[in-house]
């Protein structure tokens, strides 16, 4: 829910504190820039370590960014708390897969892992919903219009809330489950890992990153400036599909049962591409809303497929360093290159040019994906 509110306010925040799109697009940049440097380090103690240190220090950094973005509108001090937010939850994700990788049998794993993101989604209603209405509301209070500082400030506020609530339970996690890994990799052992596997496995995760970077952390800016809304039914637009993607979400076993794992991931990525185009030169709003929805669900049916497909492909002493790898790459295109060139071509040719360079990687990215791994068969899938 927390993230989901930065998500959706961060981007008009920082264009109400007076950044153009192209320099927003570098700061949406900074958090994966940092995680290059620290992503596959924490992977690799946490293979060693355990994960439960991680997972609390991690929540411990969001929850400072989130507390600090509730309280000034200074802008370097807003700009370096909204990437301390951004780093500790990028890094507190980093750990998921490689969890419910550990806690579950290869018969429970898609099943779960289709749960886990359905649940997401079904939060992120009411994250949208909360940092939607949240500026909306301050401002009917008298903190002004609700595309002000303060008003979009109240969203933050919220965040740090749910942030703080999160804390507590990841505290009990840590407490009460068994988070070591099962095999103790030695320190002279932590950077060798199966560097072919590895790379064939991340190369169509950093094509999808660069398409999805230059699409989503510009959605909200999309909707504002070429059909002016607010953050209210900016919200409201945005949690309307989560829902639907939840319930799609939780037929991604039955479709990969059908199609298998390979052949799911690589048409649901190939399958966004001319939506993401569509989006581009969508002129009405009931347009663009729909394409946006039936984007989401396409994307988003390979989400729990391809993390199951991630750490079953390598072996269970490699999965954290794996899910950092991936993380750090696909943070590179998502949260890195991704928005800076999207900002670069959306000064230059608007939302039509980068959105459709977008959909050119998505392209890319489902094609190698299926050129790669077309005879791969794991043990979900046997199961």
């Amino acid at each position: 829910m927390g993230f989901t509110i930065f998500n959706l306010v961060f981007n008009l925040y920082m264009s109400a504190l007076g950044f153009s799109n192209d320099l927003i697009g570098v700061f949406n940049a900074l958090p994966a820039a940092a995680i290059i440097f620290i992503g596959l380090p924490v992977g690799a103690l946490a293979d060693r370590m355990g994960y439960r240190r991680f997972i609390v220090a991690s929540s411990v950094l969001s929850l400072l960014g989130a507390s600090v973005l509730a309280l000034t509108s200074v802008r370097p001090v807003a700009v370096v708390a909204a990437g301390t937010y951004a780093l500790g939850f990028i890094t507190l994700g980093v750990l998921g897969s490689p969890v419910l990788a550990q806690l579950s049998r290869p018969d429970e794993r898609v099943p779960l892992y289709a749960a886990s993101n359905a649940l997401t989604w079904v939060a992120s209603v009411v994250g949208f919903l909360v940092g939607g209405y949240a500026p909306e509301l301050a401002g009917r209070l008298g903190a002004g219009s609700p595309t002000s500082l303060v008003s979009l400030r109240a969203a933050f506020v919220a965040m740090a809330l749910l942030q703080a609530v999160s804390l507590g339970l990841l505290i009990q996690l840590a407490r009460g489950s068994n988070l070591r890994p099962g095999e103790v990799v030695p320190v002279r052992q932590l950077l060798q890992v199966d560097r072919r596997r590895f790379a064939r496995f991340l190369i169509p995760q950093a094509l999808l990153g660069l398409g999805a970077g230059m699409l989503l952390n510009f959605v909200q800016l999309y909707l504002s400036q070429r059909f002016h809304l607010h953050t209210g039914p900016i919200g409201l637009i945005l949690a309307g599909s989560a829902p639907l993607t939840a319930i799609v979400v939780l037929r991604a076993p039955a479709i990969s049962r059908r199609l298998g794992l390979t052949r799911t991931i690589a048409l649901s990525q190939l399958l966004t591409a001319p939506l993401v185009l569509a989006i581009a030169f969508a002129g009405s709003l009931p347009l663009a809303i729909g394409l946006l929805y039936v984007r989401q669900l396409v994307i988003n049916t390979q989400t729990p497929l391809s993390q199951v497909f991630a750490m079953e492909y390598v072996e269970p002493r490699e999965r954290a360093r794996l899910a950092s790898a991936e993380n750090v790459v696909f943070s590179i295109g998502f949260g890195g290159i991704g928005p800076l060139l999207s900002g670069f071509l959306q000064v230059r040719g608007g939302f039509e040019l980068a959105f459709g360079v977008a959909a050119v990687f998505y392209v890319l990215a489902g094609a190698t994906f299926l050129a790669l791994f077309s005879r791969v068969r794991l043990p979900s899938e046997s199961s």
